[in-house]
This record gives structure tokens, sequence and C-alpha cells, in this order.
């Protein structure tokens, strides 16, 4: 009874509500203020979730609108700073910046008790939101949902944007069981359960709700949606057979920019595709301590020292078996006919990093090691049983085995992993030794990822145990050196890149082309410096080294070619030698002296580099430093600091 009265409660309020949104919810309020001159981030952003508010304390299906008050207060105190749906699409799209601390904030269902509620606390704590809903519910007949006009007010306030969850709300193929399906997501079956619709009839269906969900928001706002909602979470892109899948990704990528398929995780980096974004739904009996924990926990990482810490905080996800800690050791188990799998949140983006571990091997299994790992079609996986260690790659269908390495026979204990992974190459030693004669070669399509561990068990169950986890990532780490000669190859576990002059090729191509294979092996990418103002001789030297005796070797070595920002005053000029450059198939690193420095501060229309060198160390002026990290990707800008070398080598460390 006491239930039924509370419902009551709720629905009396909401049938005033549209009064209320009038005169309370849209009262002219100050703006939020977004200083996107002064973002410089470009690693990605968290996206929580709310499913809707009420008044009810102690509701446990919805949350309290005291709780979201604390909750957003909270992460306004953290630093937290909310981005816009069109944010997001330019990060992506146009590689714009973020905050350091990006928020994308979502109110799922189109529930008017979401906007009428949250609207005072997004505007004390300058916040925005995104809300999400059904085209079919802006003209339905229940008073729960924003209604058209209501719409209207929601699209044109500051603190709001509205994206789609699709037109039809309504669930399809029920059955007196309690069976359905989500209305993009199976084919229309008859009463008795076999299907009745066409593989073209359903294409069609599909199509024709995104063209529906897309005007909806555009007809009643005069603004296109930005973003999509697909329900259920955790199918497009997952399970989905490709035939439901197809039409589904194509409704998005006509009408849609940005979309959230997935749940579950928050995080979303630079890699992920902005058509299969990620979301935290939160918890309505979450306190504010509990959602920044839930948040941090899955924020990246640089370095991770404790494995028994990293439990206790949540970092693993674990998609298959269970993960405890004792100490500084760690045990994987794996369930019964499946394979254990648990991934490190926070690792999303490790490109170059050394990791350190001891796996304690044992009979009828093997302990495994993901390194970048991107999904169940791409990863490098080291398999340690207790007799061999067997490095692996796997690129779509292929898993293709690099290094099969024997143990010692009188190996006892845990077996000692130190791996580096830079650029496309693994550097890998077992107990102190190195497990191969050169640097393993990795393909380009595992250039980025997670870190994760598995249990594979040969006869059902098996546990895995690890142990003195040191995972740490490193900086872009560039040398240059006056020739080849000169430049030192002992210390190259962290060198990731080596800029010489080029005439070090142009001189004699197929001896140099020799050391290149040296240089590139050793997971170090060697850039052409081209100390030319003349476009013409440029492109020359371009040409002549693709066109050279050994261009084979060559174009598939050479990173790049380095031009001086001061040798070509002209933009125009500077920007056409650019787009030749990548053509060709190279990539262009800019050198920047202090006087250029100034002009690409001034510069309105700026060039696109994928590097920038500066002959400076980092920058004492605060603002002039956020100034360029607000035009250029601040992880791809590089600045001279002294090295070891005595022939006068200059290193290039990135600085953030």
């Amino acid at each position: 009874m006491r239930k039924f009265l509370r419902y009551l409660f709720q629905y009396a309020i909401l049938a005033v509500a549209g009064v209320l949104i009038y005169q309370t919810a849209f009262k002219r309020d100050a703006p939020p203020q977004h200083h996107r001159d002064q973002w410089t981030q470009r690693e990605g952003f968290m996206a929580i979730s709310y499913g809707g508010l009420s008044l009810d304390e102690k509701s446990e299906t919805l949350t309290s609108k005291t709780r979201l008050r604390e909750q957003l207060s909270a992460l306004a105190k953290a630093g937290y700073q909310t981005i816009t749906t069109k944010d997001v699409k330019n990060f992506y799209d146009a590689d714009g910046p973020l905050p350091d601390k990006p928020l994308y904030l979502m109110f799922e269902g189109g529930r008017k008790d979401s906007v009428l509620f949250s609207q005072p606390i997004l505007v004390h704590t300058g916040f925005n939101a995104s809300l999400y809903l059904y085209g079919d519910v802006v003209t339905g007949w229940n008073r729960f949902f924003v209604r058209s006009d209501e719409l209207r007010k929601v699209a044109a306030n500051p603190f709001w944007d509205v994206g789609s969850m699709g037109f039809h709300s309504k669930l399809i193929n029920e059955t007196p069981k309690g069976g359905y399906a989500y209305y993009l997501t199976a084919r229309l079956d008859a009463r008795d359960g076999r299907p009745v619709e066409t593989p073209e009839a359903f294409d069609a269906r599909v199509a024709a709700d995104y063209k529906q969900a897309y005007a909806a928001i555009l007809d009643e706002t005069g603004k296109p949606p930005l973003g999509y909602l697909f329900m259920p979470a955790n199918t497009l892109g997952v399970s989905l057979p490709p035939a439901i899948a197809k039409p589904n990704d194509a409704g998005l990528a006509r009408y849609f920019p940005v979309a959230f398929t997935r749940m579950g995780e928050s995080y979303n980096s630079r890699q992920a595709d902005p058509r299969r974004l990620t979301r935290l739904q939160v918890d309505p009996t979450w306190s504010p301590d509990r959602l920044l924990l839930e948040i941090e926990s899955r924020l990246p990482k640089s370095s991770f020292l404790d494995f028994s810490n990293s439990v206790l905080r949540g970092l693993w996800q674990v998609g298959a078996g269970a993960i405890t800690a004792n100490g500084q050791g760690l045990t994987l188990a794996s369930p019964a006919g499946k394979d254990g799998f648990a991934l490190l949140r926070g690792t999303e983006g490790f490109e170059n990093f050394l990791c350190r571990v001891k796996v304690a091997p044992a009979r009828g299994g093997a302990a495994l090691i993901y390194l970048r790992y991107r999904n169940s079609g791409s990863y490098v996986r080291i398999q340690v049983t207790a007799d061999q260690v067997i490095v692996r790659e796997k690129n779509d269908h292929a898993l293709n085995t690099l290094v099969n390495y024997v143990l010692p026979v009188d190996q006892t204990g845990p077996v000692d992993l130190d791996c580096c992974v830079k650029n496309n190459r693994l550097l890998m030693r077992v107990g102190g030794t190195d497990i191969s004669p050169y640097p393993i070669p990795l393909t380009a399509g595992t250039e980025r990822g997670s870190f994760a561990l598995g249990a594979l068990g040969e006869k059902g169950e098996y546990k895995a145990a690890f142990s003195d986890l040191r995972l740490t990532t490193f900086p872009p780490r560039w040398l240059a050196a006056p020739s080849l000669a000169d430049a030192s190859l002992d210390n190259v576990r962290t060198l990731t890149a080596m800029v010489l002059p080029a005439t070090t090729l142009t001189a004699d191509p197929v001896a140099n082309a020799a050391a290149l294979v040296t240089v590139a092996a050793s997971g170090v990418i060697p850039f052409l410096d081209l100390h030319e103002a003349d476009p013409a001789k440029v492109e020359a030297i371009a040409t002549s080294v693709a066109s050279a005796p050994a261009s084979l070797i060559i174009a598939k070595l050479l990173g790049g070619f380095v031009l001086s920002l001061e040798d070509f005053p002209d933009d125009a000029v500077l920007f056409r030698l650019e787009k030749r450059l990548r053509e060709k198939g190279f990539a262009v690193a800019l050198r920047v002296t202090p006087p250029a420095r100034e002009r690409l501060l001034a510069a309105e229309n700026l060039p696109r580099p994928d590097w920038l060198l500066f002959d400076m160390p980092p920058l004492s002026d605060a603002e002039n430093m956020t100034r360029l990290a607000n035009r250029f990707d601040k992880s791809r800008m590089l600045f001279r600091t002294p090295g070891p070398d005595p022939k006068g080598a200059v290193y290039y460390d990135v600085k953030g």
C-alpha cells in the first residue's frame, strides 16, 4: 500500500510537470561555461548515465534527487568538467581537445523527472547533460515522458542537448512466458515463434526506424541529433548476428556520428570507434565516494606496481572466471569449459610500455598474458606452461606463433618475464635471457591496446598464478644524430625513433638500407631530416629515396621526413609539401625553433604534422604552452633534452 501511495505521489508531481518545466526548470540561468580555448587533452573521456530520478530517498531503482546533487557536486569538486555531444563528435572527427577531466553526462529514456529534478543541480554545478529518448514517446500519451512542446524547450536550453534511442520503443516478439526482443535486434515472429519477416523487410524496417528517429528530433527542435543510444547495450558489435548488425551499422553511419552501444565501462579512448562508445550506468544506491571510485578505477593509468591493490580498487574487468589477490600475488581461476580472462582497466591506450611479471606454471594448463589487447580478434599473447613460453599474435581470424621458447630443464619456481613493447616490436627476456636474437616483429594492427591476464585449462578448471607485476608506460623518445654511424644502439630499449640527415641515405642507398634494417629491427623508427628550403628539391629527395636501388627496403622501414618550419615561410607551400609526402606514404615531423614557435602561436591556419620537434626545452610560459597544446596534440610534441651521447646526439622527449 505504501509503495502504491508513493507511486501516486510521484505521478501527481509529474502531472503538473509541464507547468514546473516552464516556470522552474527553464528559467533564464547563466549557461554552463566551457573554456574550450584552454582545453588540451586528447586521450579520452568518461561517460556516465542515469535511468531516471525520484523524490523517494529510499528508492532502489531510481536515483534520488538528493543523491544526484551529492554525486554531481562531488564530481565537480574533484575537477570533472562536462562536455557536449558536439565536443565528442569534434574529438573523434577533428582531433578536437577536451578538458583534463572530461565527463559526458547522460539521462536515458526521456523521462520528464530527469529534466525537472536535475535542472537546478546542473545550474548549481555548472554541468550540462544529454537527454536520450525514443521518438514515439514525444507524441505519445504517457505524461512521464518529455512531450513535443517540452522537448523544444529542452533543446533550446544551454544545459541540455538531445540524443536518440531510436523511434519505436515497443518490444517485439513478446511471448506469454516473458520472452521478447528489442525493436532493432530481431526479425518479427508469428505467434507460434516462427519468423514472418524476410531479411529484406527487416533491413527496410531498421533503415526506416533510424530515419524516423533522426527526423523526430530534428523536426521538433530544429537541431539534428548527434548522439544515439543503442538498446540493449553490449549487443551491437558483440553478440548480434552479422545479418542483424549490418543494417544497424548502416543506419548509425548515415544519421548519427556518435553512438553509445556498450555499458559497464566508462572510459572512451581516442582509439575507440565513435559508434561503439561505452557508458557507466550509475547505481541508485552509490554514495558520491563510491561513484568517484568506480569512475577513477576506469581512468587510464601509466603504471601498475601492486597486484593486491589493483584487485581491491576494482581495476580488473573479469570476463570469465574469478580473480583473487594475496600480497603481491594474484590468481586467476578459469571456469569449467572456458578460458579465464581479466582485463586491467586503465590500459586501453597502452602503446609503448615495459612489463615485468612472474608466472608460476603448473601442469595441465597455461597462464596467459595479453599485450595490446583490443578485442578477441586482435592482441599479442604470451602463453606460459611448465615447459615453454609461446608468443602469439592474432589479427582477425589468424593466430600466428611468433616465438616458441623452451624453458631450461632445470627450471624451478616462477618464470620471470621481462617485456618491452614499442612501435611494432616486442623485446622479451625470460629469466634474464633473450628469447629471440632480434626484437620480435608485430603487425600494425596491434599498435595499441590493453593489458590482460588469462588462464587456459586443458581439462576444464585451471588456476594461473602471477606475482610481482611492474607495468609502466614510456613516452616516445627520439634521437637526432649526424649519421647512422654516430648513432649508438647500445641502449635502445626505450628509444622509439631516430632522426638522420637525408644525405645518410642518398649518398649510399644500398649500404644505408642495410643500416636501416639494423635500426628498424631494434624497434626504432628512422626519420630523414630534410634541411632544404626548396620544395622541388624536397620532393626530389623523397622521390629518390622512394626509387633508390633499395627503395623497397627503405620505403618499408622509413617512418617519414622532418621539415623545418623556418625553411617554409609560405604556409600554403608547407601544406602542399606535407600532402605530397603523405601521398607517398610518409609521416611528417615539423621541426620548430624558438622564432618558429611564435609563428605557430600566431598562425590562423595551422599545419597538421604527425609530430612537432622543438629545438628547446619545454616552454616555461604556461599560457603559451596551453595555447600550443590546445592547437596540437601534446602527446606528439617532443622537446629537446640533453642526451648521453658524447658525439653530440640530441634527444627529444614528450612533455605533457
